[in-house]
């Protein structure tokens, strides 16, 4: 798979506004160049790596819509080791798996 290509478990909306407001809100990233779909899964298509920006918005909507949040580890670098792969953090367990 490549890191310009996320496919996740789609969320579970409970209302039309839910909806629109998750495409809405993902859409609206900068780095996402479109959203599409099989079945129950969310295809996120990326025009380039995301900015730390692009990460923190992304880590926001897969936490708030309950996906699984193991699909963004593969965005950590030296760079941005510092902040994400922080195990004070709220979504570290959820991305990274292991407990601070």
């Amino acid at each position: 798979m490549s890191r310009l290509t996320l496919i996740a478990r789609g969320p579970r909306y409970f209302a039309y506004g839910d909806e629109k407001a998750f495409f809405s809100w993902l859409e609206s990233i900068p780095c996402v160049a479109s959203v599409g779909g099989h079945l129950r899964d969310i295809h996120i298509k990326l025009k380039r790596q995301p900015s730390d920006s692009d990460l923190r918005e992304l880590i926001a909507l897969f936490f708030r819509y309950r996906m699984n949040m193991k699909k963004l580890a593969v965005y950590r670098t030296a760079r941005n080791a510092h902040w994400f792969d922080d195990p004070e953090k709220y979504w570290h367990a959820k991305v990274f798996g292991r407990q601070s």
